[in-house]
């Protein structure tokens, strides 16, 4: 059940901030000049870029449980040897303890990496780097299923809580943030989450869940945090495995959702569904796995978004109509390639510290000043710990 193993030991904008501020006309003006200002402002801009921090996020969680060191423990505790019993013997009754196994895990994950575009920006003249910090502790209850019958079903649920944070690697390009600095951008997201899997065949493994993440931020101030986003994925997830040479593995993964997504009114702005979107991603992953601690992968990832709300959130009355004010989704796609590579090193069953680096292309068939056309490259390193009880 190397699948199943992967739930078991699963380890697993803030773009409003607050503005110095300013008389109407002066905010106006700038807004008109360089709307890349507005970004920390409650805005749709903000929120897709949240919204695609946290894609990001997700890709490079998704990679890192197609490790194929996270399964070779389980399937070591639960393999089991026939010998055959000599008939001259007659019948023979073994007593066997029945093993616990734990139902509940706890995990912290920290990944501290730079990116060279923090703002998706379209425009070279608003690109720019910066640290991100995200920590993301969870609890969750992933029982192990004893009955045979159902043994093949793997539930799992838990809440995760994750903190975004950015510091600065060099000089912001736009006047707003060489003011206020990248921490303008930090948020938080809660993620509560459920989900079954299902061990289809020894190299198939199915999954299917459902999540919340409600995205809250407001730069470094915590106390004016505000709801900004909120988005319900539901998604299939089908991962085919198989090893081969004893350490080289290759692994497929597809996933499948809908993602409902809703935007709070507030400051003026209405709410609106602007960024539900299908979004979809192929994922290829090749792995190595030299010594027992140690494991390298190579993949590439590609996504296709399709998005299907309607509406913006234009402010009414404002008269920005090329502006972050009047940033809106309706009809959009999106296709993005990803490629990466990470080294993962676990010294201790509940200790693994990694390196990655990867590379994202995105199109667009509607222009957006951010999210929608852009390149960046991460390079960083994360360490997860886990407690299972």
């Amino acid at each position: 059940m190397l699948f199943g193993s992967w739930v078991t030991r699963s380890k697993n904008r803030g773009l409003r901030g607050l503005i110095t501020p300013l008389s109407v006309n002066l905010l106006i003006f700038q807004q008109v000049m360089n709307p890349f200002c507005a970004l920390g402002q409650t805005g749709g801009a903000g929120a897709a870029v949240s919204s695609q921090t946290r894609q990001d996020m997700q890709l490079r969680q998704q990679v890192k449980e197609t490790d194929p060191m996270a399964g070779t423990q389980a399937i070591e505790e639960e393999t089991v040897t026939a010998r055959p019993i000599s008939p001259d013997i007659g019948d023979v009754q073994i007593m066997t303890k029945k093993e616990r196994k734990p139902c509940f895990f706890f995990t912290v994950d920290t990944q501290a990496f730079y990116n060279s575009n923090v703002l998706y920006a379209t425009s070279i003249g608003n690109t720019f780097g910066a640290w991100q910090i995200i920590t993301t502790p969870e609890v969750g209850f992933a029982p192990k299923i004893q009955d045979e019958q159902y043994s093949m079903f793997f539930p799992r649920a838990g809440f995760r809580y994750q903190f975004f944070t950015y510091a600065q690697a060099e000089p912001p390009k736009t006047e707003f943030y060489q003011t206020v600095g990248p921490s303008n951008l930090n948020f938080q997201i809660a993620n509560p989450y459920a989900s079954l899997g299902w061990s289809f065949t020894d190299d198939l493994y199915v999954e299917f869940s459902i999540q919340g993440n409600i995205y809250n931020g407001s730069g470094r101030d915590w106390s004016s945090y505000n709801n900004f986003l909120n988005e319900y994925p539901l998604a299939w997830q089908a991962t085919w495995f198989k090893s081969f040479a004893e350490i080289h593995s290759v692994s497929i993964t597809g996933r499948a959702s809908y993602v409902f997504a809703i935007s709070p009114a507030q400051n003026g702005s209405p709410s609106n569904n602007q960024f539900s979107r299908t979004d979809n991603n192929l994922t290829f992953s090749w792995s190595t796995t030299p010594m027992e601690e140690l494991n390298t992968q190579i993949y590439a990832s590609f996504r296709l978004a399709k998005f299907t709300g309607s509406g913006s959130d234009q402010t009414p009355g404002s008269t920005f109509g090329s502006g972050n004010n009047a940033f809106t989704e309706s009809d959009r796609l999106d296709f993005q390639q990803t490629y990466g590579a990470s080294v993962t090193w676990s010294p201790i069953e509940y200790l693994s510290v990694r390196a990655f680096v990867s590379w994202t292309k995105s199109d667009t068939s509607i222009p957006e000043p951010v999210t929608g056309q852009f390149e960046a490259y991460n390079a960083g390193t994360g360490l997860n710990l886990i407690y299972r009880f």
